[in-house]
């Protein structure tokens, strides 16, 4: 499949290398980059010219001012040519060479609107060190309380032409916003794929601390809208008993409809394959 990265960037030239780096050393590399710079002063033009001129692919750079991610986000689907687009930010990698090559294959082979894998979070904090966050657990109860990490998704461009663009009023949980409404409102079909596809460096703006209140008022606003108070009532029994239960999802379904049309595979020997422990929540 042809592939649009779409990356937006404001004033992280140090943190944008790495990225793009990311993306210059895939095996099945995309059909362009699109980089949405709101006027950076760092040296990031700089750095994109010089990496626009040893691509083995397009890269475009729209330099201009926006309101924000989403904003800069939506300016890329809207130029973006390829049949499926991933958004990597300024500040975070693909994992290995693999994922856009696997990842293409896995969507192209299915009828699915978009696919998913795991991300390894990078904290170079005080703390430090790296952990490993998965998807594997996806429902509608799931979505309360914890999204899909945006750096985790491939998705096929019709998903934007039957969805919608992100919600620009929100700042930090468009893209959940998103897969909300994807999911519940129009029915998508994902697939979860047990791999690593994305590092994400802990520190952005979903994470930051002064951002803290903003984004759990934000989520609050979020949920509350897709959700019943009986829904989140649920979501909070099936994170703290059900979820550690095999067929817990299964039980809880009987009651609260909460199944996704998500397919878990697996890829052996260039190969994908049906996860079995999917059917038991594990």
């Amino acid at each position: 499949m042809k592939i649009s990265i779409i990356t937006p960037t404001w004033n992280r030239a140090a943190q944008l290398r790495s990225a793009l780096e990311s993306v210059a050393c895939q095996e099945a590399p995309p059909c362009e980059h699109i980089i949405i710079d709101n006027l950076s002063m760092d040296g990031t033009q700089e750095l994109v010219l010089e990496y626009a001129k040893t691509a083995r692919y397009p890269v475009r750079c729209i330099r201009e001012a926006d309101g924000g991610i989403y904003q800069a986000m939506n300016k890329g689907i809207a130029f973006a040519t390829g049949e499926a687009l991933y958004f990597l930010n300024d500040d975070d990698m693909l994992y290995d060479a693999q994922v856009l090559s696997m990842m293409s294959r896995c969507l192209k082979s299915m009828d699915a609107d978009i696919i998913f894998g795991d991300v390894v979070l990078l904290d170079e904090g005080q703390k430090g060190g790296r952990y490993y966050r998965r998807h594997r657990q996806v429902n509608c109860l799931t979505l309360v309380e914890r999204a899909i990490t945006q750096q985790a998704i491939l998705y096929r461009r019709e998903a934007f032409d039957r969805c919608g663009g992100f919600n620009q009023e929100l700042r930090i949980v468009a893209d959940h916003d998103w897969l909300l409404r994807a999911f519940l409102h129009h029915d998508i079909r994902g697939i979860y794929l047990k791999r690593p596809v994305a590092v994400f460096r802990i520190g952005g703006v979903s994470n930051d601390g002064e951002s803290a209140q903003a984004h759990r008022r934000e989520r609050k606003l979020v949920t509350e809208r897709y959700y019943s108070s009986r829904e989140i009532k649920a979501a909070r029994l099936y994170r703290n008993l059900l979820r550690k239960v095999p067929f817990g999802a299964t039980l809880l379904n009987c009651f609260v409809p909460l199944r996704l049309k998500i397919w878990t595979l697996r890829e052996k020997n260039g190969t994908f394959h049906q996860d079995p422990l999917a059917w038991i929540d594990l």
